[in-house]
């Protein structure tokens, strides 16, 4: 996966969080992106990755 697909869903999440009014968040924009990105392309989850 790209370094610009991860910093798209990375901004993208960030302006969910605004529009939603969230103030924090266990982990942050870009520690949330890459997981997600996983599960798309390879169907895993965090558990399951490894």
């Amino acid at each position: 996966m790209s370094s610009s697909t991860l910093h798209f869903l990375t901004q993208q999440l960030r302006r969910h969080h605004r529009a939603i009014g969230c103030r924090w968040r266990r982990l942050s924009a870009d520690r949330q992106a890459l997981p997600i990105l996983v599960h798309l392309r390879m169907g895993h989850t965090c558990w399951s990755c490894g």
